[in-house]
């Protein structure tokens, strides 16, 4: 079964809970090639944090919405054992951007949050947006998981 190690502390979202970021998981494997044992870590976090992270890790001294670090991408080989081989990656998504952005769109908290989990979750499938094309497909699939996830 596929698992999500969360971290979120007093940074909750109303309607957010461990099993939604599951069944968002779910939903994620289900649509890709990830493996039905995949295992993901998501942090919810502060905008000072995820700036701190984005310098870091990106060069971009500035906060941003969603970071996803692939575990095969950033680790290197060396690092990497047999205990992880399911293991595809962490996301951090900061909570305040995350209140702009769904306030800017005109949707819930909840829906901007499975929209940038399943966003996040798709870059550690391997699935990026590029070129138009591969947007549009990453577009589609992330509209299809919303759609799943908030008609349940």
């Amino acid at each position: 079964m596929a698992r999500v190690y969360v971290g979120y502390g007093d940074y909750g979202l109303e309607g957010v809970d461990d099993e939604l970021i599951q069944f968002v998981f779910d939903v994620v494997v289900s649509l890709t090639k990830l493996h039905v044992d995949s295992e993901a870590g998501l942090v919810l976090t502060t905008d000072k944090q995820m700036q701190q992270v984005n310098k870091q890790y990106r060069g971009k001294d500035i906060t941003t919405n969603i970071l996803s670090f692939a575990y095969n991408e950033t680790t290197p080989k060396e690092f990497q054992t047999v205990d992880d081989k399911h293991y595809i990656g962490d996301i951090f998504i900061s909570r305040a951007q995350l209140k702009l952005d769904a306030k800017r769109d005109g949707v819930s908290d909840k829906e901007k949050f499975v929209h940038l989990l399943a966003h996040g979750l798709l870059h550690l499938a391997g699935i990026h947006h590029e070129t138009t094309k591969a947007a549009i497909r990453m577009e589609e699939l992330e509209d299809k998981v919303i759609e799943l996830v908030l008609s349940a």
